[in-house]
């Protein structure tokens, strides 16, 4: 059933409170992502929910690039989520993904990528790697986004 929204705030409201999220959740399995901006496009709504804490997201994709799930996997304070490359890769080989995309918010807005950010990144490339997976790209979403792969930091 579509829902016609006749006010800027409901619309907001099922924003916030994640309705959104779970239905694009749902409606990515089976489906491809072409480019970090249809990435960007897909996960932003997930961030709402709690846009003033960093959280971090993986999409798990089969061997032919399709999405088998989208999960949030960790989630920290306005500055930081502490990301576990053991725990992400548990999940991989729960969904029995091949590749995977994964992406984090800056609650202040900001797409540079941190430190920690090009770090953890590495990690995760070499984590995949000795599974015989793949890293597509890491994004960075805030007011916009910065993809690894596009950006050459990969």
């Amino acid at each position: 059933m579509n829902k016609i929204y006749n006010s800027d705030d409901s619309f907001w409201d099922d924003l916030k409170n994640g309705k959104f999220a779970s239905m694009v959740k749902e409606a990515a399995k089976g489906k491809s992502l072409n480019n970090a901006a249809e990435v960007f496009n897909v996960l932003k709504p997930m961030f709402q929910k709690t846009p003033d804490v960093e959280q971090f997201f993986c999409i798990f994709l089969n061997s032919k690039n399709k999405v088998l799930a989208i999960e949030k996997l960790f989630s920290g304070s306005i500055d930081r989520a502490m990301i576990f490359p053991r725990e992400l890769i548990k999940k991989v080989l729960e969904h029995q993904a091949l590749s995977i995309i994964v992406a984090h918010n800056h609650p202040s807005g900001s797409t540079e990528p941190s430190t920690v950010d090009i770090e953890i990144t590495k990690k995760l490339r070499i984590a995949m790697e000795v599974i015989d997976g793949k890293l597509h790209d890491h994004i960075i979403v805030g007011d916009g986004y910065t993809s690894f792969a596009d950006s050459g930091l990969f």
